[in-house]
């Protein structure tokens, strides 16, 4: 075996480092697939009466990592087909525009191209943030809490257009954004009948999300903001790549088989770190903060996630409060909420920074 030799099939020559050990391509994008594939036993066929067939929501933002998730869960629906005949779940795939993005690479040609590519799946029509206004039947009322009230003859439009404007600092409005973006998937989920929402979270993702929850204010709510299986919101949460970093996708990208994901991930722009920290919002920044750090030194993020996942998770049991706006569990009863009391400590600090 020559120096550059993969480390698994000690045959190809090697072309990947991952982890300090030499790949070869199809190694690993065999070891990419197995984390996935370990991920998402609790939906296999045995788990399945024989006339039973789940739906599952796939949301895409148009980053590498929903697209990596949905290419590999193509591929294991395709061999199910060849090898049974069937699958033991359906994906609906759903693509929110955000405010902003409208004439980003990620607008309606990609995602017709994306329907193209992967044709055998249900995929939304494409959604609006303003959208959850529509489909969350709770969420008017819930915004009174943030002293956002609708206006007699506001449209969805025009109050959500409010909604927006009425934050002082970019962390209030990138939290309300967040949690209407949450909302609003979770509402479309459920209106199409889906037991769980597969979410494209890297390891680097989920550590950012852990530490700016932190910074946010809800520190009590991380574990069970990042957990797999029952979520506050009743449908159920898993993250299938929670053991790959963004890099490891990115390369996976780049040797994968799939236009799509080779293009998304040649564009993917350096870490650059923010021009004014003051004026970052506390998501941003420390989303630039892990990925930039965890090129230097991977663990960091592994260590971020598995140190919060070891923190007791919160249940939708019936008796766990929960925030009235984000639907994170918050100490105390259920029951024992007041009008005062019903937003958790950082949806209060977001509250704080919104003209009503």
């Amino acid at each position: 075996m020559t120096s550059d030799t993969c480390v698994d099939c000690r045959e190809r020559d090697a072309s990947v480092n991952i982890r300090n050990r030499r790949l070869c391509a199809a190694c690993f994008s065999r070891y990419v697939t197995g984390k996935v594939a370990k991920r998402m036993e609790s939906y296999r066929f045995t788990t399945l009466s024989a006339d039973q067939k789940r739906r599952l929501f796939l949301p895409v933002s148009g980053g590498i990592s929903s697209l990596v998730l949905l290419q590999i869960l193509d591929d294991q629906l395709q061999r199910q087909i060849a090898k049974r005949n069937r699958t033991a779940y359906d994906i609906v795939v759903a693509r929110v525009v955000l405010p902003g993005e409208q004439d980003q690479p990620t607008d309606a040609k990609w995602y017709e191209d994306l329907k193209t590519s992967f044709s055998k799946h249900t995929f939304l029509p494409l959604l609006a943030l303003h959208n959850v206004l529509r489909l969350d039947s709770r969420i008017v009322e819930d915004l009174e809490c943030l002293g956002l009230a609708r206006k007699v003859n506001e449209s969805d439009e025009e109050l959500f257009d409010r909604i927006m404007s009425s934050t002082t600092s970019n962390t209030a409005r990138s939290d309300l954004r967040s949690v209407l973006l949450q909302r609003l998937l979770v509402a479309a989920a459920k209106k199409e009948d889906c037991e769980g929402i597969l979410w494209g979270h890297s390891d680097t993702r989920l550590a950012a999300l852990a530490l700016a929850d932190v910074a946010k204010g809800r520190g009590g709510s991380v574990s069970s903001a990042i957990a797999d299986g029952p979520s506050m919101y009743g449908i159920g949460f898993n993250y299938p790549l929670r053991e790959l970093y963004e890099a490891e996708l990115q390369t996976y990208g780049l040797v994968a088989s799939e236009p799509l994901l080779q293009e998304v991930a040649d564009r993917a722009a350096p870490v650059q770190a923010p021009a004014s920290i003051r004026t970052t919002a506390i998501d941003d920044l420390l989303s630039t903060y892990i990925t930039s750090q965890g090129e230097k030194y991977p663990s960091i993020m592994a260590n971020v996630v598995r140190t919060a996942s070891k923190l007791e998770v919160r249940r939708p049991d019936g008796t766990t409060a929960a925030c009235r706006f984000c639907v994170m569990p918050m100490r105390g009863q259920l029951g024992g909420q007041t009008r005062t009391t019903d937003l958790c400590y950082g949806c209060q600090r977001m509250r704080q920074d919104i003209r009503t």
